[in-house]
């Protein structure tokens, strides 16, 4: 027993299937494409006004997309139904004026003697026309292979194209193969109710003929879809050398009109190769009732508007080597910087695993972004409102081309497949959204073969590789826009005047004022309105040494604010990770506990007490080194001896990751030294925590990896080593490790607050920003070390300088 397939199966897989108008054309066309054609044609004749042609069908019952229940009721809801030469004359009236060929409609509809002959001039009112100058199709084609729904025939001939290009007969970048599924002819039906296919190959003697008439499937319903009979036949003479494929679809089922057809041709025709380049433009030409419309062609004059461009790409050469290079310009400012993500730093980024991002296949990133306040208007385009439009036409965030050819939907008018609204609408300045965005990532079937259409055509298929893919895109335009953000900051900075430099200025202009006044008094004191003058100038500079002061004890307000903000931001952070210890130790203890009840042996109850002591003194450990982060203690400068104070936070931290086989060490320089410091005691543990718990990601990171790609390590050895040195004659403390390190590019990026290449749960992007922060607030300076021979950098500084409060 086999399965059957019912008649309206057909219908299902057609109109139903295919989302929208334009991805019914994009898979006509690409039909053309592969048939290797040099021209397109699509011609759009409309003569009959589509609400009173629809009218007309549901008034005669012939309406196949009202179910019979719903078209009887609406039948007998006539007042009285017209008999069709009423509803002739009702046609003849809303003929579209001007529209070609009106005569041989006229004359259709006026000579038709039966019921069936007005139906079938009523149908050919409309219609749509795809012609192409292909290789077109021999009549075996059109039974074995157009008639055969999914079948595997492009799919073999990319296979023998791959073939050849692998044996070096021919060049891997002549025109890619577009289709696969077989189920691309099925897109005439979303468009029309029926179809003729007239096509012939060079050095036939006839065309071929084929005609669809897809109610015929809806009419069989249920029965077996062999049942409905669709057969190919002769048709005219044909000159020896002509070829090519003419496809008219009729019975139309939408309307239509040149605005829709100019839509149509904004956005989608003119994107469906690759705007930025890497395929050339299709053959295309439109019409609608013989007048051309035009396809816009790519406004590439935008592209020396951008205010930023980057560009990335994902390189997957080696075994378990997917790594990610591109350069990030903010050209409005003039600064470019490469990026570099090493494997472990994408998948890190990404929480995916490596053969994952490998089975993506390489990929290509380009895309340009534009600050809309900042456009200009140009000369020999327009003013500042025709560019913005332009602008709103070709963007829409990044669009996906596979061989140079348009993915839809991705980078259209209503898709954000990457999220970028949402995450520029919840950053300040809204940076980065798809209406700044002019953007495309490139892929190739053969180097991404994970990366496949879906059936229907709305994106890729749902896959590991996919959603791989997604979150790799997705993550690298974030970080270019957390460096177009450090940037802005970066000159905002260098134009920012602090408190004391304003103060200092001011004092310096009330000094030389001060030793002005005696001669303006002189000069002035010869009149009493002088003498007033005088006066006044005088209560002028004490109201502004007033301000002065205000401005002062402003200032010294806002340090205070600002000291709290940071030790609430620090510990913000630090809760998550203290409230993961608490529970861990206090399950501990409590397992214990309970195992030793369950116990029936005396003897194991004094272990058990043993190890519970452990437990309970490993927590104190913990909450003595948490003490000072009280609130009474957060802001509070006492004198203390910071050397000790650092064992004790290092070896705080080293108990409670005993287990991770990570060895955490610290010392000084010369041994046994004391350095006396006068600083918020609490702030040294942020700093140092910090700065630790990145150490201790990363080497841990690090060591997966390693594991992965199978690279020998004892198992008694520790995996990695952190180590904490403080330099008392330096007065520097110096956190190292040997985990995969920094990149050189990225010394002062990781200070950014914000930025991180953790995980989104694992990394806030908050923890370098704010230790950097604390370090200036006592007068030091928090910097990254020297970089190794591979421009990684494994160390932090922190310069104390005189720390006495």
């Amino acid at each position: 027993m086999n399965f059957r397939i019912s008649a309206r199966t057909i219908l299902h897989l057609g109109s139903e299937l295919i989302s929208s108008d334009g991805v019914a054309f994009y898979e006509l066309i690409k039909n053309s494409l592969d048939a290797e054609a040099d021209n397109v044609t699509v011609a759009v004749v409309y003569r009959l006004h589509h609400a009173k042609y629809a009218e007309i069908l549901r008034e005669l019952g012939e309406d196949r997309d009202t179910p019979d229940v719903l078209r009887q009721r609406y039948l007998r809801s006539l007042p009285r139904r017209r008999k069709w030469p009423e509803l002739r004359d009702y046609a003849l009236i809303n003929l579209v004026e001007g529209a070609p060929d009106l005569d041989e409609l006229e004359d259709a509809l006026t000579s038709a003697t039966s019921r069936s002959d007005f139906i079938e001039a009523l149908r050919s009112a409309n219609y749509i026309e795809i012609d192409d100058d292909g290789d077109g199709m021999s009549m075996d084609i059109l039974k074995d292979v157009y008639l055969t729904i999914g079948t595997s025939y492009r799919a073999d001939q990319k296979r023998v194209q791959y073939a050849a290009e692998d044996e070096g007969e021919i060049q891997p970048d002549g025109r890619p193969i577009l289709g696969e599924k077989g189920l691309g002819r099925l897109s005439a039906m979303r468009l029309g109710d029926k179809v003729l296919i007239v096509t012939g190959e060079a050095g036939a003697a006839q065309w071929n003929q084929l005609e669809i008439d897809w109610n015929d499937f809806a009419d069989a319903a249920d029965e077996d879809l062999d049942t409905v009979k669709v057969e190919p036949v002769l048709g005219n003479e044909k000159e020896e050398d002509e070829k090519g494929t003419l496809i008219r679809i009729s019975a139309l089922r939408s309307e239509w009109s040149a605005e829709k057809l100019e839509t149509l041709a904004l956005h989608h025709f003119s994107k469906l190769s690759d705007p930025l380049g890497g395929a050339p433009r299709p053959p295309l030409s439109l019409s609608f009732n013989g007048n051309d419309v035009p396809i816009p062609r790519f406004a590439e004059f935008l592209l020396e508007q951008a205010h930023g461009r980057f560009r990335a790409k994902l390189s997957v050469s080696g075994s378990g080597t997917p790594k990610i290079e591109g350069e990030m310009e903010y050209r409005l400012h003039n600064r470019r910087r490469a990026l570099h993500l090493s494997p472990l730093e994408l998948q890190t980024l990404t929480e995916t695993d490596a053969a994952t991002i490998q089975r993506i296949g390489p990929f290509e990133l380009d895309m340009y972004w534009f600050n809309r306040r900042l456009l200009t208007k140009l000369e020999g385009i327009g003013n500042l409102t025709v560019v913005r439009r332009i602008l709103a036409e070709w963007a829409g965030g990044v669009a996906l081309y596979r061989d140079g050819y348009r993915v839809n939907p991705y980078g259209g008018q209503n898709d954000d497949w990457l999220d970028l609204d949402r995450d520029a609408f919840s950053t300040s300045g809204f940076k980065l959204n798809r209406g700044q965005i002019i953007g495309r990532a490139r892929i190739t079937q053969r180097a991404n073969p994970y990366l496949v259409d879906q059936t229907n055509r709305e994106g890729l298929k749902e896959n590991p590789e996919k959603q791989a893919f997604v979150k790799v895109l997705a993550s690298i335009v974030e970080l270019y826009r957390q460096y177009l953000n450090e940037i802005d900051r970066d000159i905002d900075r260098a134009k920012r005047v602090t408190a004391e430099e304003a103060l200092a200025r001011f004092q310096s202009e009330d000094e030389r004022l001060a030793s002005l006044m005696p001669s303006i008094e002189e000069a002035l004191n010869g009149s009493d309105s002088g003498r007033s003058l005088t006066r006044r100038l005088r209560d002028t500079m004490v109201d502004l040494r007033a301000a002065a002061e205000m401005v002062q004890r402003a200032a010294g307000a806002q340090e205070r604010e600002r000291s709290r903000v940071l030790h609430l931001a620090s510990i913000g952070l630090m809760i998550e990770s203290l409230a993961h210890e608490l529970y861990r130790a206090t399950a501990a203890g409590l397992e214990t506990i309970a195992q030793a009840r369950r116990s029936r042996n005396p003897n194991t109850t004094g272990t058990s007490l043993r190890v519970l002591d452990s437990q309970l003194k490993t927590l104190q450990k913990r909450l003595k080194v948490l003490d000072p982060l009280s609130t009474n203690a957060r802001q509070t400068k006492e004198a203390f001896e910071l050397v000790g104070w650092i064992d004790d936070i290092v070896t705080g931290f080293a108990s409670r990751n005993e287990g991770r086989r990570i060895e955490i060490s610290s010392h000084s320089i010369p041994p046994h030294a004391q350095l006396h410091v006068k600083a918020v005691k609490g702030m040294f543990v942020q700093v140092l925590e910090n700065l630790l718990t990145n150490s201790l990601f990363w080497v841990g990171a690090q060591h997966r990896e390693r594991v992965r790609l199978n690279i020998a390590q004892k198992d008694d050895d520790p995996i990695g080593h952190i180590s904490v040195t403080t330099d008392v004659s330096a007065r520097r403390i110096v956190v190292t490790d040997d985990g995969p390190g920094i990149p050189e590019e990225r010394r002062e990026t990781v200070f950014e607050p914000f930025f991180s290449t953790k995980p989104q749960k694992q990394g806030k992007g908050l923890g370098l920003y704010i230790a950097r922060e604390i370090a200036e607030y006592h007068g030091g300076t928090l910097t990254l070390g020297p970089a190794d021979a591979h421009g990684n950098i494994h160390s932090v500084i922190f310069e104390i300088g005189n720390v006495n409060g």
